[in-house]
């Protein structure tokens, strides 16, 4: 049994995602959708008010451009939460966040996650399924931080660390933020049996910029770096932050965002 929670600006993906979820999930399920065209509440208060709302002891977070292929992929899900150390689930993550600045991702052969297909702006669609060499074998391997287009949570855990509605102001980082509070205390896992599309590569621009540096400077509590196990790379937070400059050079940033991130990491 499983609550899924969405929240979404656009009312006509919202009722997309309402019936592809309707036609796949294959267990008894709730959808608990936000319209945040009309109510303009934000994600993590809609989530936390979704959340809160929920009838069933698993929840899924999920956005609303996904296209979900794996038939009856529910049935998948709660398979996942038969671990009872298990907290929080999700198809893309990190098995090391860095003291660097950056988003969920470390660039590290080692340490990176993920599962999912891109849409393509020509069509078709690109398989992104990344493991490091080590657990190439393996279909739920623990992280320490997740993205957030599919996540899902045991209810009891939300209710112990719900998402962060005074830190955080946009639309960025809430995954991160709250994925990593959950692993201090239970186990996070990206998993590799759910099949799905997402339309969207996500949004980098000045607002995500000076929302990580903001989440870096003065929301995040964890102690960084954190790690599942040390990373293969020599001076992995040198090979981070220069993939990230890397990035921040091919991206649509602003000059002024681009001094704020350079003044922040002092590089």
């Amino acid at each position: 049994m499983i609550s899924v929670i969405i929240c979404s600006g656009y009312p006509d993906k919202l009722e997309v995602i309402k019936q592809k979820v309707a036609a796949s999930i294959g267990v008894p399920f709730e959808i608990i959708a936000t319209n945040n065209a009309d109510e303009k509440i934000g994600i993590r208060r809609a989530y936390n008010r979704s959340a809160s709302a929920a009838q069933y002891d698993i929840l899924c977070f999920m956005h609303d451009d996904l296209d979900l292929l794996t038939p009856e992929w529910g049935k998948k899900v709660l398979q996942h939460f038969e671990d009872q150390s298990l907290g929080m689930t999700g198809i893309a993550g990190s098995r090391y966040k860095s003291r660097t600045l950056s988003g969920w991702a470390s660039n590290l052969k080692s340490a990176d996650c993920c599962y999912i297909r891109q849409l393509l702006p020509g069509g078709g669609t690109e398989q992104v399924a990344i493991r490091p060499a080590h657990l190439a074998n393996e279909n739920i391997i623990p992280v320490k931080v997740l993205e957030g287009v599919f996540m899902g949570m045991r209810k009891k855990v939300w209710q112990e660390f719900n998402f962060d509605e005074g830190g955080l102001n946009g639309f960025h980082f809430y995954d991160v933020d709250i994925s990593l509070r959950i692993a201090q205390k239970y186990k996070i896992a990206v998993v590799y049996d759910i099949d799905m599309v997402h339309h969207s590569y996500g949004r980098f621009a000045d607002e995500w910029v000076l929302e990580a540096i903001h989440f870096h400077k003065n929301v995040n509590k964890v102690p960084l770096p954190t790690a599942v196990e040390a990373p293969a790379e020599p001076d992995p937070e040198q090979l981070i932050a220069r993939s990230w400059m890397l990035r921040l050079r091919r991206e649509k940033v602003s000059l002024s965002a681009k001094m704020a991130w350079l003044n922040y990491t002092k590089a």
